[in-house]
């Protein structure tokens, strides 16, 4: 190891307070020095936490998530050089917060704020208009495999964590109580126009989504939605779908083999 590559990891391992400088210089320049460099990168890092989780610090205040983010940066620091990818662990490590113990809803919404990142960062691509599929025969139609935008982030989640996001999330300015039914939902997040959407969804448009995302075909698919609720109104809730830029393409089955797509 060359003298640059251990002074290095010499000097990662002491911004950490775990390694020993000593051989690099005067031991109390060092620390002092050292404490300057720490304050600096934990304070940019909070700042990245902030940027990347703003619903949660709109929901519990400034010094609720302030300590949250000390806790976290105990044990998780950056594995990669992207702020825009830190914190990716924040959503499991607030289940095993105390504090947030009497906030259920809180991992949740964190969660939320990551997807909205990593669709806002996602790679671009065509979205599938609803003209693409007129002219199908009916009976090919539900042979088909809808491919979802890169973009798109789905989740389910066991209380209404996508509707207090929805209200919470800056710059909403929502200040009315609003009385939610304390139901299990589900989000889609996607950025198909430049601009990052969220839908809350109902246990059979979430089914769908998630089928598709299976790589099941339109067919199986509907079935799952069927199977939910028989009356969920399939038609509508496909066509809202491809409306709102959930999918990019489609495949007919027969074509799987060959790669060919629209």
């Amino acid at each position: 190891m060359s003298d640059l590559a251990i002074f290095q990891d010499r000097f990662s391992r002491g911004l950490h307070e775990n390694g020993d400088l000593t051989l690099s210089g005067d031991a109390e320049t060092l620390r002092i020095g050292l404490s300057i460099h720490r304050n600096t990168i934990y304070k940019a890092l909070i700042d990245a936490l902030r940027a990347n989780y703003p619903t949660v610090e709109r929901l519990v205040g400034d010094e609720w998530f302030l300590a949250s983010a000390h806790a976290f940066l105990e044990g998780n620091l950056p594995q990669e050089p992207s702020l825009n990818a830190f914190g990716a662990a924040y959503p499991d490590f607030l289940r095993t917060l105390p504090a947030a113990a009497d906030m259920p809803y809180l991992p949740g919404v964190a969660r939320i704020d990551r997807f909205w990142s990593e669709s806002h960062i996602a790679a671009d691509a065509d979205v599938l208009s609803p003209e693409a599929l007129i002219g199908i025969p009916f009976d090919s139609l539900f042979d088909l495999k809808l491919r979802l935008h890169p973009s798109v982030r789905l989740g389910w989640f066991g209380e209404p964590a996508p509707s207090i996001w929805k209200l919470n999330r800056p710059p909403s300015s929502a200040t009315e109580q609003v009385d939610l039914d304390w139901a299990a939902e589900g989000a889609l997040i996607a950025r198909p126009h430049g601009e990052v959407i969220m839908k809350v969804l109902d246990a059979p448009s979430f089914a769908f989504l998630e089928k598709c995302s299976a790589g099941a075909t339109l067919g199986q698919a509907a079935t799952s939605v069927l199977d939910i609720d028989p009356s969920a109104g399939l038609m509508t809730r496909i066509a809202e779908l491809i409306a709102l830029g959930a999918f990019m393409s489609f495949v007919p089955t027969h074509a799987d083999q060959r790669g060919d797509d629209q």
